[in-house]
This record gives C-alpha cells, sequence and structure tokens, in this order.
C-alpha cells in the first residue's frame, strides 16, 4: 500500500508541478508587457517548483541510479537555492538575476538527458522526448552565455520556451507510469542484494 501511495503522490506532483511551470511560462509572456523584473519574478516560482520535483525524483525514484540520483539533487537544489537567491536579491544587476537561472536551466537540460540516455526502463518515445527537451532546455540556456547582448525580454522568452518545454514533458511523465518502472527496477535491485544472505542464512 505504501508503495501504491509513494507512486500515486509522485505522479500528482509531476502534474501539478508541470501545470505551474506552464502557467507561470504564460504569465511571465504577459508581464513582460509592464516590467522585466515581474516576469522574472513569476519564471522564479516555476523553478522552485522545478527543484522540488527533481529533488523528490532523485530520493525516490532514482534509487537504484547512484550517479543519476546525485545529479537530480544537485539540479534540484541548485534551481531551488537560484529561485530563492534571486527573490531575496532581486534589486541586484539585471545580468546577475539572469545567469543564475540560465545556469539552473542548463542543469535541468543536462538532467534531462541523463534520463533519455541512461534510465533505460523508461520506453524509448519518452526517453527520445526527454533527450528532445534536454537539448532544447540546454541550447535555449546556452544562447544566453554565447549572446551576452541579448536584451533582457529576449532572455526571459528563452527562459519561457524552456519551461514550457520542461512543463510539458513533465505531464506527460505524470500521465504515465513511467516512474513506476523505474521504482520497480530499485526493488527488484534491493531484493537481488538481499538475496544471497538470505540463502546464506538459510
Amino acid at each position: 500500500m505504501s508503495d501504491r501511495l509513494s507512486i500515486s503522490w509522485i505522479r500528482i506532483l509531476d502534474n501539478v508541478v508541470g501545470l505551474i511551470v506552464i502557467v507561470v511560462a504564460i504569465v511571465a509572456v504577459l508581464e513582460l508587457a509592464f516590467s522585466f523584473i515581474y516576469a522574472l519574478e513569476v519564471l522564479l516560482v516555476g523553478l522552485f517548483a522545478m527543484g522540488i520535483a527533481w529533488i523528490v525524483m532523485g530520493i525516490y525514484v532514482l534509487r537504484a541510479y547512484l550517479y543519476a540520483r546525485i545529479f537530480m539533487l544537485i539540479t534540484g537544489f541548485a534551481a531551488i537555492v537560484v529561485s530563492l537567491m534571486n527573490f531575496i536579491f532581486i534589486s541586484l544587476p539585471l545580468d546577475y538575476l539572469v545567469i543564475y537561472p540560465a545556469i539552473a536551466m542548463l542543469l535541468v537540460g543536462s538532467s534531462r538527458l541523463v534520463l533519455g540516455f541512461f534510465i533505460t526502463e523508461i520506453p524509448l518515445w519518452i526517453r527520445m522526448l526527454q533527450v528532445l527537451a534536454g537539448i532544447l532546455t540546454v541550447n535555449l540556456a546556452a544562447l544566453v552565455f554565447i549572446f551576452p547582448g541579448i536584451n533582457f525580454q529576449g532572455v526571459i522568452i528563452l527562459l519561457v520556451i524552456a519551461f514550457i518545454a520542461n512543463g510539458l514533458v513533465r505531464l506527460i511523465m505524470g500521465s504515465t507510469d513511467v516512474k513506476q518502472r523505474i521504482m520497480q527496477k530499485t526493488d527488484e535491485s534491493v531484493k537481488f542484494e538481499l538475496s544471497p544472505d538470505e540463502h546464506n542464512s538459510g
């Protein structure tokens, strides 16, 4: 029962975070007409939500994949720290305010690539979707560094596109049994590791 409950609330979290990320991306575009700072603050809410989801992924889902698990946790904590720091120091120069979210999104995109390339329990079409979303996110975030002269409105638009892509992928993950398969892999690994001891004790 506890496993079913865990899977259920993780899927609910994916759906909620996916919706939040898409909604804040749309609101950020609307806010951009009034204030860059307001638009950025709205996006930071979505970045914070993404951070929570990545931490949950690392703690509860990817227990059988040590390195992927560590990467997801780093991504999650980085997203949360960046979002909170930007809120606290919102009066910093705009250059700093956009660089840190871009770095966080680079990690998010890289995490998508890790899921797509290395987590074999995920169906092929979802792995391909993860890779596409990862490549898109990394490229969009990298543009902030490649073209430092881009205006701040352009930066917000790039981040919005990346947010929408990640929100859609998270909704798809939440509506499928992908994470259940990954967690079953973890349970099977644990049983396999315990079975020799059980055999010897008998």
